[in-house]
């Protein structure tokens, strides 16, 4: 059974849905979690929320695009009681305004890479610097946008393929160096949100229209959760997934096999 009792879990991103989802399972599991986000207020409500089932956190504002934050954030978990074992990297935003390549202002690239990849890559190499020797694991938040053209724009996109790159080479790396360290990816699909399907109610008269658009993204004709998201972030993030390094765990109901664009009825 996975279980995470006696480790500090920090996750970035903690204040928005799937990060939210993520640190309320590793709670459930047994850790000691530190919420970490940008945004007081949700950042705030994920611990509280935690803290009502029972569960230890504590908030850590943190802006996942600032070394020295970074700094904080680490000795906030050292300090926090337990091992502090995980790290998971949630934080992201998607771009905004014009997106194609060809428009796409170089202010707003910068923008999306300072937390989508920049904020990932403090965070990986912060972790495994505090882990080196005792050993633990990081999980990166991708998507499955990495693997083909993104519709949410060429910066987000690009940033999420990095991910991919960024968890392979610091997985040999930290391995190379003999840290202990384990560092994957897990790549989510179409995951219904409530902001995502806010979206959708733009196109759709009814809630469940909405919900529908987002299963026929899918083989199976289901709608991905956060909190499918957050189960497969705690299974690599256990010692259930000890052999596996540098892996990149898709979670989109296998759409990444299929033709782009194809929608399933």
């Amino acid at each position: 059974m996975i279980n995470f009792d006696g480790v500090t879990c920090l996750v970035t991103g903690a204040g928005g849905e799937i990060g939210r989802a993520i640190a309320v399972k590793l709670g459930e599991l047994g850790g000691n979690i530190l919420v970490c986000d940008l945004d007081l207020v949700s950042g705030e409500r994920t611990a509280a929320e935690i803290k009502e089932k029972g569960h230890k956190a504590q908030f850590y504002r943190l802006d996942v695009g600032d070394e020295e934050n970074w700094n904080g954030a680490i000795a906030a978990a050292q300090r926090a009681g337990g091992d502090f074992s995980v790290l998971v990297n949630c934080a992201g935003l998607f771009g905004r305004g014009p997106s194609g390549i060809a428009e796409i202002p170089f202010e707003e690239w910068q923008r999306v890479h300072r937390v989508n990849l920049d904020g990932a890559f403090l965070g990986v190499r912060a972790g495994v610097a505090a882990m080196a020797g005792k050993g633990g694991s990081i999980v990166n938040i991708g998507s499955v946008v990495g693997y083909f053209g993104a519709r949410s724009g060429v910066a987000y996109g690009v940033s999420k393929a990095a991910i991919r790159g960024l968890t392979l080479q610091a997985s040999s790396s930290a391995i190379e160096a003999g840290t202990k360290v384990r560092v994957n990816a897990v790549h989510p699909g179409y995951v219904l949100t409530e902001s995502a399907l806010g979206a959708a109610l733009k196109q759709f008269p009814t809630r469940e229209e909405a919900i529908a658009s987002f299963a026929r993204r899918n083989p199976s004709n289901r709608v991905i959760l956060p909190e499918d998201i957050a189960k497969a972030v705690a299974f690599l993030a256990s010692d259930a997934a000890s052999m596996i390094n540098g892996a990149d765990l898709m979670v989109d109901d296998g759409l990444s096999t299929q033709m782009p664009g194809k929608v399933f009825q």
